[in-house]
């Protein structure tokens, strides 16, 4: 038997190299885990953020001063399709955001020390010469990203000009240029603007848009015509009991819109337009006979007294018997001539006596200005205070202004403000009712109660920045709202019942809140303006409702920027709390309707004799 003797050699020249490479590991394994005990692998990344070093506790710090700057700069979207060098700015706080901070530390921190000694080893060599990217994790809400999409799109569509509707009073005829048109790429935009934020990326994100071309066949023109002017056809009668309204053809004639059925123009009627006029005479129709009695003296409750029974005009039934009443005109079938207009019966909520409620002192009191609104906004601020006015609020519940406020449209009495929907503007419901939650918000900082939600507005409101007399504080005191969120909310932790009181006096609203106190004190450091940032060139916006050339204003510029208040509560044993409410608003540039030129192949339909 012969023993190859340079095989052997060479076996053990291997295993001695693998014993000096395992003994070099576990010597270069133990001096790498000295080094970075407790410390984050170099080379490691969060976004452009390089944690590589840093303790869990730096990690930490680090990733919060980086979300304040995200949260402070927003995300750069581009609309350069819809307007060339259009750009705008989506703020994370409007859509919810939030970096989890500690997990995303958490998980930088554990590279390199999972798995097994070789795969730790790996890692350890790769973070020398390789950038290792940690997938950050965050939170928002897509609802909310929606709505903000939704909003730009607002803005930026361009809607197709189609076959449409012209009514001059009781004549209908159909304009037939055409022209295509540019709209947001709505879902599209959403998943991109979604990943930026999953990704910590401040863009600029370039939003896609898809084209809007005209639809309408020609050769159906006339039956078109023919159903509007079946619309047009008679007056409607309202009616309740001795009291009658009349719709006469030319009033229904200014509610008739252009819609699309496939390739079909037909007739639409505008709900919005049809419920301010349904809000109108619900005021001559509705009856209170006994408003919320509360006699205050020295800031002491004297005197309570529920509101007792009403009747009121169900505004959201008497509109849809309105529009289904005309829209059956197009059928053929009988027409109805005259509505009975429904009514509905409100009770009390409640019949305590304020002593058993607790109802004793005053809490918290905010006064706000509302000088120079125009008057739908000064009837909706008067509106919603009303609603919110008598609202008894139990301990330890969680009270919200916009389940409180109800339906914000007709139902509720509110009236529409003019706002840009593309290239016409149209009424929509509610404009105004952030005095109130704003002015609610400082009654609630005043009487120490713990906000559990609170949205600044996207872009700066001058309204909002200013204190009950007047003077100027800037921006960061103020609450937005929109049904169903943003929403601003707050708990009673009072040990009895509250009881919100709110009133207009000229152009002030004012809220106080009563209940039983316990001896705390509260106070606001600030509001403190940190940066600001120029609103931006004007953004306009063409429409066929404005003569050729003519501009009309709708949007005054706001700078953006941000700015932060600090609220404490003091509590009779000792124990302080505190609330940080950091604002960041947008840049708003102007906006303006301004008449495009008519179009050379623009021909009208005369109307049927």
């Amino acid at each position: 038997m012969q023993i190859d003797l340079r095989a052997t050699k060479k076996n053990k020249i291997a295993l001695i190299l693998s014993l000096v490479l395992l003994i070099l590991l576990a010597i270069s394994s133990s001096a790498y885990a000295w080094l970075y005990k407790d410390k984050i692998l170099p080379g490691v990344y969060v976004d452009n953020i390089n944690l590589g070093g840093l303790s869990r506790e730096e990690a930490r710090k680090a990733l919060l001063d980086w979300q304040d700057n995200f949260l402070r700069q927003g995300i750069r979207v581009s609309l350069s399709t819809a307007k060339a060098g259009q750009t705008e700015v989506i703020l994370p706080s409007e859509v919810g955001f939030s970096l989890q901070v500690a997990e995303t530390a958490e998980a930088a921190y554990l590279i390199g020390r999972k798995g097994g000694l070789w795969q730790r080893f790996f890692s350890w060599l790769t973070a020398l010469v390789k950038k290792q990217e940690v997938q950050p994790q965050v939170d928002f809400d897509k609802k909310e990203l929606q709505v903000v999409i939704d909003q730009l799109a607002v803005v930026y569509d361009q809607p197709r000009v189609d076959i449409r509707y012209k009514i001059d009073g009781t004549k209908v005829s159909v304009l037939t240029d055409k022209q295509k048109g540019l709209l947001l790429d709505r879902k599209r935009a959403v998943e991109l603007v979604k990943t930026a934020l999953e990704k910590l990326s401040a863009g600029p994100v370039e939003l896609p848009f898809v084209v809007d071309a005209p639809t309408v066949d020609p050769a159906t023109i006339d039956d078109s015509l023919r159903q509007a002017e079946l619309i047009l056809n008679d007056s409607l009668i309202l009616k309740y009991k001795q009291k009658q309204f009349v719709l006469p053809p030319e009033k229904i004639g200014k509610w008739i819109l252009s819609a699309y059925n496939g390739n079909r123009l037909v007739p639409q009627l505008d709900k919005l337009a049809i419920s301010a006029y349904v809000t109108e005479i619900a005021d001559k129709i509705n009856t209170l006979p006994q408003d919320l009695v509360v006699e205050i003296k020295d800031n002491k409750v004297v005197k309570f007294v529920p509101p007792q029974s009403g009747i009121v005009l169900d505004e959201g039934a008497t509109v849809n018997l309105i529009v289904s009443a005309l829209l059956e005109r197009m059928n053929g079938a009988s027409e109805v001539k005259e509505i009975v207009l429904p009514v509905v019966t409100k009770k009390p909520l409640v019949d305590k006596t304020a002593a058993e409620l607790g109802i004793r002192e005053l809490l918290g009191k905010a006064t706000t200005s509302f000088a120079s609104s125009p008057p739908n906004r000064v009837w909706n601020i008067k509106n919603g205070t009303k609603f919110l006015n008598g609202i008894l609020i139990p301990p330890g519940e969680e009270f919200s202004t916009v389940k409180s406020l109800g339906r914000i449209d007709n139902t509720t009495g509110y009236l529409p403000e003019l706002v840009i929907k593309g290239d016409r503007t149209v009424p929509e419901f509610g404009g105004g009712l952030c005095q109130v939650s704003t002015t609610l918000f400082r009654a609630v900082l005043d009487a120490g109660l713990p906000v559990t939600a609170r949205r600044n507005h996207s872009y700066r409101v001058s309204y909002y920045e200013t204190d009950g007399d007047g003077n100027y504080i800037g921006p960061g005191l103020d609450a937005t709202i929109y049904s169903p969120q943003p929403d601003f909310r707050f708990r009673n932790d009072t040990t009895s019942t509250i009881l919100v009181i709110g009133y207009v006096e000229g152009d002030k609203v004012t809220f106080e809140l009563y209940g039983t106190s316990d001896g705390r004190k509260s106070e606001v450091d600030g509001p403190y303006t940190l940066s600001t940032i120029p609103p931006g060139d004007p953004i306009y916006a063409e429409t066929d409702t404005l003569a050729p050339g003519e501009r009309k204003k709708l949007e005054s510029a706001h700078p953006g920027g941000s700015a932060i208040a600090t609220y404490k509560v003091y509590y009779p044993n000792g124990e302080v709390k505190e609330q940080v409410f950091k604002s960041y608003y947008r840049p708003w540039p102007e906006r303006w309707l301004i008449g495009k030129a008519k179009a050379n192949n623009a021909t009208s339909t005369p109307p049927t004799e």
